[in-house]
């Protein structure tokens, strides 16, 4: 019975909950955000219109800076870029309140769009889906450890499933980003989130005339086999390009780290509300998540030396705003970048008489697929994301060979995706300070535990919490290839700056006990 309810409950019950909770929190939200960005670029238009409200603006940015400042220190782990932050929070390496979160999360972003800093609304989703998965736990689950992180994953896949309108892609985001690796239980917990989920989204837009599609273009033409060889080249240029852009992050990070230990906080965070503003007011295509780039190009319009003035803009802006920390996402602004180097490959084609000019759009888009499976690594995700949402059924191949490529390139490299770089990051600046223990213990499966019937490669155990042996009557052996059993002694290894709270979270697996070391 218990061991029934350890499946139901968290990837039914409460799984069935937070999707439709999410979902129906980030419809909202995204309805809102989209005011908010609209407004923000109307208020650039009439500044341009008429430049002596320039300093106005200024002061305004500068304004939305300080309270940008304000929200982020009730509550610093809402800092960063969502999804990264999101990846921490659901491994267990960073701690948070999930009321105070949610709540910020959604302020904080708000305020970083109305200023035209060039995020997406897709990470804060992904956040506040994270956090809704948290307070389902907390509220209605006995405040149950074993549950949190399964159900916190499941609201995860929903947030960004309803940001994107990508169920399929938001269940693969649990395995291959969240936490990768596959298990049964987060399979089932993220796909009942995402179904009830969708389902809630699905409802609340055809009733209040809402598109659900992030993308609204329909790709016609199908890429001969005898032109594959352009996508080598968006593959390739997409992977070398993506390498450089965390590489570049690396170096802008030490840079903001040693200029931060003078300057606080505030100041940085003012002065990127400010170069937003300055910068914005010449070019408006460098503001906002970049999802209007992204129709222009598919429409097929562009010019070559704005796009490359844009792209480099745009990055170090993104760069600077994840490393001071505001808050947003980097999905879509990654599917611009992607667009813009699919283009001007495609352009250069048609330009020199190799390609036909109806071609451009499906490179493009490869461009988006490749340049998101390059730069963050996850090229599982990015395939799957481009039959969803790009119209990639009919050009299968040309999307799978450039998400391919561009992911041989960054593996060559040897350079860790750019989600891990800022996850990394996070973690690192959240244990500042704190000096880690190393613990070894062994505990024993009580009955009625949440492990009972479950094998050990499936449990979300605490971080860098490792298994080394398995002991049955009395004899120690290798790891059991079936489920763990009652009384079955587990010998634990661990290293902590809070050793007392990851051995609480491994009592909530395990059962309760007096743990020797």
């Amino acid at each position: 019975m218990t061991y029934v309810k350890n499946i139901v409950l968290p990837c039914v019950i409460f799984s069935m909950m937070t999707g439709v909770v999410t979902c129906g929190l980030i419809f909202g939200y995204k309805v809102l955000a989209s005011e908010i960005m609209e407004l923000s670029r109307n208020i650039y238009a009439h500044v341009r219109a008429n430049p002596g409200f320039l300093p106005l603006l200024l002061l305004g940015a500068a304004l939305l800076g300080l309270l940008a400042t304000l929200l982020l220190r009730w509550e610093p782990a809402c800092r960063g870029g969502g999804i990264p932050t999101a990846i921490a929070q659901l491994r267990g390496l960073l701690n948070f309140r999930w009321l105070r979160s949610l709540v910020l999360v959604l302020l904080s972003s708000l305020v970083t769009f109305f200023c035209g800093v060039p995020l997406g609304n897709e990470g804060p989703s992904v956040q506040m889906g994270t956090a809704v998965g948290r307070g389902a736990v907390r509220l209605f689950g006995r405040n149950n450890p074993a549950w949190d992180r399964y159900v916190m994953t499941g609201g995860a896949c929903a947030g960004f499933a309803a940001a994107t309108g990508a169920p399929l892609t938001g269940i693969l985001f649990a395995f291959e980003e969240a936490h990768r690796r596959f298990s049964p239980m987060i399979f089932m917990v993220s796909a009942s989130t995402v179904i009830f989920g969708t389902a809630t989204a699905d409802v609340l837009c055809d009733a209040f005339g809402v598109g659900r599609r992030l993308f609204d273009f329909q790709i016609d033409a199908v890429l001969p086999a005898k032109s594959l060889w352009s996508v080598v080249i968006v593959g390739l240029v997409c992977g070398v390009v993506a390498a450089g852009f965390t590489k570049l992050y690396r170096t802008v990070r030490r840079l903001v780290h040693r200029v931060g230990r003078r300057a606080p906080f505030a100041v940085l965070s003012v002065s990127l509300f400010l170069l937003v503003a300055a910068v914005g007011f010449f070019f408006q295509e460098v503001l906002g998540s970049g999802h209007e780039i992204v129709d222009v190009l598919l429409e097929g319009h562009g010019v070559w030396y704005l796009l490359l003035i844009w792209f480099v803009l745009r990055a170090l802006f993104l760069i600077f705003a994840n490393n001071v920390g505001v808050t947003g996402g980097l999905f879509v602004p990654s599917l611009a970048f992607g667009a813009i180097l699919g283009f001007l490959c495609a352009k250069t084609l048609v330009a020199v008489g190799a390609l036909g000019e109806e071609y451009t759009v499906i490179l493009t888009a490869v461009g988006m697929a490749s340049f998101l499976g390059a730069s963050s690594r996850i090229p599982l995700t990015a395939v799957t994301f481009s039959l969803e949402a790009l119209s990639g059924l009919s050009n299968v191949v040309p999307f799978a060979l450039g998400v391919t490529l561009s992911y041989l390139v960054v593996e060559v490299s040897g350079i860790a995706g750019f989600n891990e770089t800022v996850t990394e990051s996070l973690v690192e600046e959240s244990r500042v300070g704190k000096v880690s223990q190393t613990v070894s213990a062994d505990v024993t499966v009580r009955p009625g535990a949440f492990v009972v019937g479950k094998e050990i490669r499936n449990i979300l155990w605490p971080p860098s919490c490792v298994i080394l042996s398995v002991s049955r009557n009395a004899q120690t052996k290798d790891l059991p290839s079936g489920g763990m059993e009652e009384g079955d002694v587990l010998h634990v290894y661990f290293t902590s700056c809070n050793p007392r709270e990851t051995m609480e979270n491994l009592e909530a697996l395990v059962g309760k006990q007096a743990l020797e070391k």
